[in-house]
Order: C-alpha cells, then sequence, then structure tokens
C-alpha cells in the first residue's frame, strides 16, 4: 500500500532536496504535492488528503503550528514531521501536542535518517494484511488463472489444447491491460476487475472471456464471440465500451489496447501484438481505452523528430540566462504541449535522458550542491517510468523549474557579497510580507545607511526597487497561474492595497494586471 506524503517549506532547495534526496517510489511513498507556505500547504492537504505532512514552522501568510491546528479538526488522522531550524522547545511541544510525530532541523539532517522516521511512520499507519483472509479470497475467485504457457501460445508457441480452444466459425479478441503508473491506488483491483467480469458476462451473454493471464504489472485477457455474433466492428465497440466501464467501477486503475477480431488461431499472435500496440497510444492520449486501428500502423514506418538540436542549444543558453520568460519558451519550443502518434517513444526518452543530463552537467559546471539523487540512475529511471507524454513533460518542468532557480541561486552567491546575498535571500523568503530597509540591515548586521548604499552599488538598484521587481515578478506567477483574482495576487505578494499594487506592476511591466491576465489568454 502506497502512503501519500506532501512536503511544505518555503525555502526551494529544502523542498527539492527532501523530495529529491530519498528514492520515495521504492518504499511505496508518494510525493503527492509541495507549497511554499502555510495557506496554500493548507489548500494543498485539503485537496490531496496526505497521510503524512513534512513542514517548516515559520512560514509566510500562515505558520506551520496554525496550518496543523486547522487540519487537525478536519483530517485528525494525518501525521505531521516538523522540519525546522528553530531550537524553540516550546514550540517543538507545542507541534507535539498537535500531532507532529518527529522533529528534525532540516539543514543537518541527513537522507538516511529522514527516510527512517517517514518509514516508521508509514508502518503505523499500514494496516497488517491478514494471509488468512487473502487465501480465503483466493479460494473464492471464480476465475481460473492461467499458467505462463497460455501466454507463450498467444506469442506463437504451440500448444494443442489452446488451439482446440478456437473454434470454427467464431470470433475472437485479445485485450491486454496494465496498470497506470504514479498515481498512489493505481495497482489494478484484481477481485473489482472479476467482479465486473462477472457482470459482464451476464449482461452480454453472448461474449465470454475465456483465459486470463495475471503478471504483476496487469492481465491479459481472451474473450470468444459466437458463431452469430454481430460484425467486427460491432464486436470492437462494445469490447471498447464494456472494458471503458469496468476502468471506471476498478477506480480507472489501469489501461487497455483492444485487438481488432480474428477467426483462426494462427491469427492469435496478430492480434496481441494489436492489443499491445493499442496500449501504446496511452503514451500520446493519456491513461484510457483504446482500440487498435489498422489505419494508426502506417505510423509506424514515418517517423517526426522531437527535440532538434537548434531548440536544444537555444535553451540551454536561455536555462543560465537573465530572461524567465525567454528560458520558460525555450522549455515550451524543445517540449511541444503534444506529440503525435508518428513521434517514436523510444527516440523521446532518449532525448529526454540526454536533456537531463545536459541539466545536470550545466548545474555542476556553476559549482551548485546539486541533490543528491540528481546524480544517480535513479533519475533516468524517474524518466523511464513516466507512463504517458504529459506525465514526462510534467516531470521535465519540474526539472526545468528547479534547475532554473537553482542557477540563478548558483549566480548571484557567486557575484555578490555575503551580506546582500543573505539580503536578497532573507527578501525572496519574506516578500510578501512589509519589508523595511532597517529591518534587512539588522539581519545582515549592518547600519541601515551603509546596508542601503551597499546594496544599490552590488545589485544595481535601490532597496525599493528591488522588493517592487520581485514582488511583480511572483505576481507575474500567480496571474500566469489564473487561480487567483488579481487583488488576491497582490495581497498574496504584500502590496495589499489594489490601487499602489496597479499602479506598482504597470509601472514595471508597461500593464495593468487585468490587463496582462487577459493578454496570456
Amino acid at each position: 500500500m502506497k502512503v501519500k506524503m506532501v512536503v511544505i517549506d518555503d525555502e526551494v532547495l529544502v523542498r527539492k532536496g527532501v523530495i529529491s534526496s530519498v528514492d520515495w517510489e521504492s518504499h511505496e511513498i508518494e510525493i503527492a504535492g509541495e507549497a511554499a507556505d502555510g495557506r496554500s500547504g493548507l489548500e494543498l492537504i485539503r485537496t490531496v488528503q496526505p497521510e503524512l505532512v513534512l513542514t517548516d514552522i515559520r512560514m509566510p501568510h500562515m505558520d506551520g503550528l496554525q496550518m496543523m491546528k486547522e487540519v487537525r479538526e478536519q483530517f485528525p488522522h494525518i501525521r505531521f514531521v516538523i522540519l525546522s531550524v528553530l531550537e524553540d522547545f516550546p514550540t517543538v511541544r507545542e507541534a507535539l501536542k498537535l500531532g507532529a510525530v518527529d522533529y528534525m532541523n532540516k539543514f543537518r539532517m541527513d537522507p538516511d535518517e529522514l527516510l527512517q522516521s517517514v518509514l516508521k511512520i508509514k508502518e503505523a499507519l499500514v494496516p497488517k494484511e491478514s494471509a488468512m483472509t487473502a487465501e480465503k479470497a483466493d479460494a473464492e475467485s471464480p476465475w481460473k488463472v492461467m499458467r505462463e504457457d497460455w501466454l507463450d501460445w498467444l506469442q506463437g508457441t504451440p500448444n494443442d489444447v489452446y488451439d482446440g480452444a478456437i473454434k470454427s466459425g467464431s470470433r475472437y479478441a485479445v485485450v491486454v491491460l496494465e496498470g497506470n503508473q504514479g498515481h498512489a491506488g493505481t495497482s489494478i483491483k484484481y477481485n473489482e476487475l472479476h467482479v465486473q467480469l462477472e457482470a459482464f458476462k451476464e449482461q452480454v451473454e453472448a461474449i465470454d472471456c475465456m483465459f486470463i493471464y495475471e503478471s504483476s504489472s496487469g492481465w491479459t485477457l481472451f474473450f470468444r464471440m459466437p458463431k452469430d455474433a454481430s460484425s467486427d466492428f460491432e464486436i470492437t465497440c462494445v469490447l471498447l465500451e464494456r472494458m471503458t466501464a469496468m476502468r471506471h467501477a476498478c477506480g480507472d486503475t489501469f489501461s487497455c489496447g483492444v485487438s481488432q477480431a480474428f477467426h483462426l488461431a494462427g491469427e492469435r499472435m496478430e492480434a496481441y501484438r494489436e492489443a499491445q500496440a493499442a496500449l501504446r497510444l496511452v503514451f500520446y492520449r493519456g491513461y484510457g481505452v483504446y482500440a487498435y486501428d489498422s489505419e494508426q500502423s502506417a505510423f509506424s514506418d514515418r517517423h517526426s523528430q522531437f527535440m532538434e538540436m537548434g531548440d536544444f542549444k537555444k535553451y540551454l543558453i536561455c536555462l543560465e540566462g537573465h530572461d524567465d520568460e525567454a528560458a520558460e519558451k525555450a522549455f515550451q519550443t524543445l517540449f511541444p504541449a503534444t506529440v503525435t502518434e508518428d513521434v517514436n517513444v523510444t527516440e523521446v526518452v532518449d532525448a529526454v535522458h540526454a536533456w537531463v543530463s545536459s541539466v545536470i552537467l550545466l548545474l555542476k559546471d556553476w559549482g551548485g550542491q546539486v541533490p543528491a539523487s540528481m546524480l544517480s540512475e535513479s533519475m533516468f529511471e524517474h524518466v523511464n517510468t513516466r507512463g504517458t507524454y504529459l506525465e514526462l513533460r510534467t516531470w521535465c518542468y519540474h526539472l526545468h523549474q528547479l534547475a532554473r532557480e537553482m542557477l540563478v541561486v548558483f549566480k548571484k552567491n557567486a557575484y555578490h557579497r555575503p551580506e546582500v546575498q543573505r539580503a536578497i535571500d532573507y527578501i525572496k523568503m519574506h516578500y510578501a510580507e512589509q519589508i523595511r530597509v532597517q529591518d534587512v540591515a539588522h539581519v545582515v548586521n549592518l547600519s541601515e545607511n551603509y546596508f542601503s548604499n551597499l546594496f544599490t552599488k552590488e545589485v544595481g538598484k535601490t532597496f525599493s526597487q528591488y522588493i517592487q521587481e520581485i514582488r511583480v515578478e511572483k505576481a507575474k506567477e500567480l496571474l500566469r497561474g489564473r487561480k487567483l483574482d488579481w487583488f488576491e495576487v497582490g495581497e498574496r505578494v504584500g502590496m495589499d492595497n489594489p490601487k499602489y499594487f496597479s499602479k506598482i506592476f504597470k509601472k514595471y511591466t508597461g500593464c495593468t494586471p487585468i490587463q496582462y491576465t487577459a493578454s496570456r489568454k
């Protein structure tokens, strides 16, 4: 059983470090989301309802303790692990009272320590399954699972028994099911599928599911239609309709490929190939149920190229440049929103492997502390296990955003004096609050006048101009997400007065927040 976990911390490197430093998937722990403040963290928890939350205490908009109080009222079963630098033990005790089961210093913990803590919590959450119950379920199962020799026969190995099952005049079809990857609870629910197959037999008596082969990742089914069955096309439509209904009844935990109908035992290998080919459409179109289309097979002889070399080079230049919009546009060009069936899947995966390697090397060239998992083969395993192009593209976009954020940090660290860099880091963490120059000067242990002059000299703009630019950039990100009204965005970035927010936004972008949102449609 998988356990869902979310990570909430206002420091991006801490969040990404927690997520990437451990191969959570291999321990059946799904990272169901991340958030940068308590308010958005609370929304995330309400949406995904995880079993475990890793969270900081001091965060913008809503601190971790207040967030925990609200979560405990709605979801008392959720467990918390506190990640903080606070040495304030009364605060820690308060967190423990609210349901925290562990507390770690986020800058001193090692990945193994974090993993062991999470695994102990998971062990307490996951109920022990009764072996007696499992044996009873197997004994009561109405379906006889076929041996591997049946699958060998389906792929061409002669077998008189199975050949004899093919009756003259009847029609047959092969259906291949595969569990959807990368989602919580997406292992195929075998008992529910058996129930649905029984219901299928009762509702469509003319069609019989003859053989079933269960593997670790899915099922292979063999259907028989009687001699007086409808046309091959109508049979395919019935199978598509019923398999779609069964898929929904089983929680959409599998995808399915359906072959064309065939008549002779010797045609079974082609039918099996067709079902597998139909299942591969999941990569292009997303999880679902697909039937083999002979016209679609024409794509197998021609392939469009994915990730042009010129676009690749331009992307790497933009990635380490100063223009966020140029970097975003370069990514969108390199990874189009959709790919057609004539793009070779293997070429896509190979190209993404090359892209991942290039991004990692670029980060290493800047001397950054790259998370350990980014340097291991497990990162490339992430590429190989994405079930659809959309999933693969989404994962690559997350890596792109992480690399972009890290490169900005690395380049700033290489350029600014330590006091100024600490001030910049502080501003980026607290931009949503009312920040005064004297407050930041105090944080970096400098006098107000000296700090103000030093900041302007190092950064090339005044303290107030820099904060305004940071807030406008953050506002642009939120407006592009289109989840908040423009005046709510102003509140989120520290400008509560709508008139003032609109004025400052227009000063740096040349348009009002409303105009900016409209231009992005």
